[in-house]
């Protein structure tokens, strides 16, 4: 019974224990702890690296206002290093109730042991007593599980860009780590977690390239291996869904589509994942893609309330959309078809799903695609794009059709096609479906007319293809030509390489047809109507036009009545030598110019153009024009005519030159003729030289210049000219006439200077011959003292320089003009000398000058003195060797009893011989040399005796000259 008793005393007290501390309410009472709370549960979350904890709570007699408050602590390590401290509050929600709280750890759960402990705050009350540790522990190894590496942390996750994560390395027992790498290349400081554990600390981890292939980190352990690696991937939280949108195409299946934002850097599986949920049914969520979700429509529902969820390891993210699908329907043509035409298409299409009783609203359009090659702006203008509504059923798989019109020929197509349900927004356009018009060939149709006789006309009937659009080249099979004249019907079939042909017609009027045969395709048929001939031919003259800036045409006429359907503008190069190609123009009616560019043009050639008009009875000529695209200079020069008429002050000159040829390269304005003055010097009051004359009339080829010099000689310059300016031009000199009476004149003049002079002489012959002799003639009574040379000759000769051996130069002897009278000419001969002898002649070797051979003759009668009888001798033989050179005495012989000076410069050859007396000069000695002047005259004369004939070599004439002292210094 006691035993029974005291059993039921302490279940009694375990239940009131135990109800104080699960219902953990608050005592008012002063003083009281409140229970300290007891933790239900501590969870790791890996992924996240946080530590999820609950514990329970009893709310009962609090107010709802009041709450508690509860202190959190987590612990690190076996030696509960606290790494975080809190409070957290929480409001009553009822009686009992779970509280959570959530801490996300910087470093991995996996290095260290982590725990958390609770306490709990009431109002006016001590805080409990804190709860027991709740452990949660890392990773290491244990007596039934040895590591056998180090392992690292945290491994395969997705770490958050620009964040700080810790890595820790854990090795096994007994291994300690002595390096951390991040990515490959760089090393970090360690940092101590326990006595084992070591971790390193990366600040703003940033996205590379790499970042969706992992990056990696490794650990160095005393045993010296790097093998210890682990990977991680780097990320970015998940964004919220833009533009979220849902339609319908055909009421079965619901489309929504959205902005996903910044592209993802990872991979499967951990990629961000797309979720769609329809909140209000209970259908299963919707696994979606990256930009889209497509799912089944529920029979009968019509507002849909849709959310679409976006989640990675680092989060998620959610946007909602509501829509009536009634509303949200953008039908979409499928099976578009096309059958083109030459200027139309038909186009066709189908639009599925469960439309029935929806009108659709449908819209095509065709674009021209870039032509091939470049067009004209006239193309340009054509290829516009052609768009068409049509209003289509809504039944099941029916085909709706539309035509299309106002399209280029031979182009090339793009068309689209979209419908909508009348009032709701246009869907979207189909692909393009890609056609082609087929070609359109025309012909722009001419004619040539040649007159006959009797009224047979030749008909040269020319056409050119024209072509619409670039899409394809044209294969023309040929063209059929057919005319009618007077009831009778011809046809003619001609290749598709001729472009041409010719035809016989009578004079009456003639309908022409030329039609293309292509296939596929059309070509309408080209009409030309040739009038009847003429009964009276009308001569047009033609105008001269000029070339625009451009190097074009610009051609105005002015416009006609009878004119009804345009006019053509006919021309051709004319002059050229070549055959012409002829070219024309088509202008409507109502204008009456046109411009002609500078590509279809030369410059330098002639072109005429003839203006028709189209008439009910034909093309009709109205008349012609000519000109230049742009003038050069003429390139033939005028030939004149000869002889050319002359007069003493005046030229005239004629030429020919075809003015009007149609080779020339410019229009002829007229002539040009230069003056050019050749010979003497121009005299006063007469035309000044060079100068120009014009002739503006091309056809005048005549010009007569007056004002010219007479008996002087022109040269003219004739050059035709254009608007440019002067071409080649012809030369020619001319001399003007002489005046008779002036040229009597000019001879008679001098003869009678002359004859006047003669009779001048003839009466003043006696005094003027006695003034000349008076003034030239050797002074009577001169008294001319020979040179005396003393013992030192050699000196002397020295400072006088005259007997020195060199080459020929001018002696020091003065040769005078003057000629003495026959009583004054005196022998300059020392009378101490000895006359020379007639046997012998000695000649010192250096006093030889040069004398030419004939000089001298074997039969001398005269002799020259013999100096020394140590001077070696020659005989006048000698003096005919070669290289003998005739001077003045200029070296001095050693001769110590006589000498003799001669003077022998010059000794001319003459027919005749004439005996010649050589008269030496005696020198006296040096004391004679400086006292008195010495002169020296008629160093040789000439006394023929009479009855002596002249011989060969023999001196003709005296040679008269002073030596004075003057001349030695």
């Amino acid at each position: 019974m006691h035993c029974g008793i005291s059993w039921f005393i302490h279940v009694l007290l375990f239940l009131l224990t135990s109800s104080v501390y699960l219902n953990g309410s608050c005592l008012e009472s002063a003083g009281s702890k409140p229970p300290r709370p007891i933790i239900a549960e501590l969870r790791a979350n890996v992924a996240t690296q946080s530590l999820v904890v609950k514990w329970l709570v009893n709310h009962t007699g609090l107010t709802r206002e009041s709450g508690d408050t509860y202190e959190i602590q987590v612990g690190r390590t076996d030696n509960l290093t606290i790494v975080h401290n809190s409070k957290v509050s929480s409001c009553p929600f009822g009686s009992d109730s779970t509280l959570t709280w959530t801490w996300v750890s910087t470093l991995p759960l996996q290095c260290a042991d982590h725990s958390i402990r609770i306490r709990r705050f009431c109002s006016h009350a001590d805080p409990s007593d804190w709860s027991q540790w709740k452990t949660n522990y890392g990773a290491q190894d244990t007596v039934d599980r040895v590591w056998k590496k180090t392992k690292m942390f945290p491994y395969q996750q997705v770490l958050k860009e620009g964040s700080t994560i810790l890595f820790c390395c854990v090795p096994p027992r007994g291994i300690h780590v002595t390096n951390m790498t991040f990515n490959s290349t760089t090393s970090y400081p360690l940092i101590n977690i326990t006595h084992r554990v070591t971790a390193i600390a990366v600040h703003n981890l940033n996205i590379t390239q790499a970042s969706g292939s992992g990056v990696y980190s490794w650990c160095e352990d005393t045993t010296e291996k790097r093998n210890n690696y682990c990977s991680n991937f780097i990320s970015f939280s998940p964004q919220r869904p833009e533009n979220l949108s849902c339609g319908t195409e055909d009421l079965r299946t619901v489309i929504c589509t959205w902005n996903p934002g910044r592209p993802a850097n990872l991979y499967e599986p951990y990629k961000r994942t797309h979720t769609l949920h329809i909140k209000n049914t209970v259908e299963d969520p919707i696994k979606c893609g990256e930009w889209s979700c497509r799912f089944q429509a529920v029979p009968g529902l019509e507002w849909y309330h849709v959310s679409v969820v976006v989640k990675n390891q680092l989060g998620e993210e959610k946007q909602s959309y509501s829509f009536n699908i009634t509303d949200r329907v953008f039908p979409v043509p499928e099976g578009v078809k096309v059958s083109p035409g030459v200027t139309e298409a038909n186009v066709s299409w189908v639009v599925r799903g469960n439309l029935s009783g929806v009108e659709l609203f449908c819209q095509v359009t065709a674009d021209p695609v870039e032509p091939r090659r470049p067009t004209h702006l006239a193309e340009a203008a054509d290829l516009q794009s052609t768009s068409m509504h049509q209003v289509c059923n809504g039944g099941s798989d029916e085909r709706c059709d539309v035509s299309l019109e106002q399209l280029s020929p031979n182009t090339r197509y793009a068309t689209r096609v979209r419908c909508a349900v009348r009032g709701n927004l246009e869907g979207e356009w189909t692909q393009p479906t890609y056609f082609t018009t087929y070609p359109l060939v025309r012909l722009d149709v001419w004619r040539r007319v040649r007159l006959l006789s009797h009224g047979q006309r030749n008909v040269t009937l020319l056409w050119t293809p024209q072509l619409s659009g670039s899409a394809s080249s044209v294969k023309i099979q040929g063209y059929k030509v057919r005319w009618r004249q007077e009831g009778c019907q011809w046809i003619l079939w001609k290749d598709r390489e001729q472009t041409q042909t010719e035809i016989s017609i009578g004079p009456g009027q003639c309908d022409m047809i030329i039609q293309a045969v292509i296939q596929p395709g059309s070509s309408p048929p080209g009409h030309i109507t040739i009038p009847p001939v003429e009964r009276i031919e009308y001569l047009w003259n033609a105008t001269r036009v000029s070339g625009s800036a451009s190097g074009g045409f610009h051609l105005i006429w002015k416009e006609q009545e009878g004119v009804t359907c345009g006019y053509t503008v006919e021309w051709c190069t004319v002059g050229s030598g070549v055959s012409c190609t002829l070219q024309w123009r088509r202008v409507p009616v109502g204008n009456t110019s046109v411009s002609l560019p500078a590509g279809d043009f030369k410059a330098g050639h002639r072109y005429t153009f003839d203006i028709y008009g189209c008439t009910d009875e034909g093309d009709k000529l109205l008349g012609i024009l000519t000109g230049y695209s742009q003038e050069l200079k003429p390139v033939q020069s005028p030939s004149l005519v000869e002889p050319i008429r002359t007069t003493s002050s005046s030229v005239t000159l004629e030429w020919h030159y075809h003015e009007d040829d149609h080779s020339h390269p410019g229009f002829i304005t007229g002539y040009l003729v230069t003056v050019h003055k050749t010979g003497s010097q121009r005299s006063p009051g007469h035309v000044q030289s060079p100068f120009t004359k014009t002739v503006a009339d091309p056809h005048n080829k005549s010009l007569t210049i007056v004002g010219l010099q007479e008996h002087q000689k022109y040269t003219f310059h004739l050059s035709a000219l254009t608007n440019v300016g002067p071409g080649p031009h012809t030369t020619v000199i001319v001399k003007t006439q002489t005046i008779p009476s002036i040229l009597l004149a000019k001879i008679l003049t001098p003869l009678l200077l002359l004859l006047g002079l003669a009779i001048l002489l003839c009466l003043f012959w006696k005094m003027l011959r006695s003034c000349i002799v008076e003034l030239f003639g050797y002074p009577a009574g001169m008294n001319i003292k020979p040179i005396e040379l003393d013992r030192q000759i050699h000196e002397t000769s020295e400072r006088l320089r005259c007997l020195k051996v060199g080459d020929c130069v001018c002696s020091d002897i003065e040769i005078l003009s003057v000629r003495p009278t026959m009583s004054e000419r005196m022998p300059l001969i020392h009378p101490k000398l000895p006359r020379l002898s007639s046997s012998s002649t000695t000649i010192p070797s250096s006093s030889f000058c040069p004398v030419h051979p004939s000089s001298y003759s074997s039969s001398m009668s005269s002799s020259l003195p013999s100096l020394s009888p140590s001077c070696p001798s020659f005989s006048t033989q000698h003096l005919h060797q070669k290289g003998y050179c005739p001077q003045s005495p200029t070296e001095v012989w050693n001769c110590s009893v006589q000498t003799s000076l001669t003077n022998r410069s010059y000794f001319p050859s003459v027919g005749a011989e004439q005996s010649v007396e050589l008269k030496p000069i005696r020198v006296t000695d040096s004391s004679d040399f400086s006292s008195s002047p010495i002169k020296l005259s008629n160093l040789i004369t000439s006394e023929p005796s009479e009855g002596t004939q002249l011989r060969p070599g023999a001196l003709l004439e005296n040679i008269d000259g002073y030596i004075t002292t003057d001349s030695f210094s």
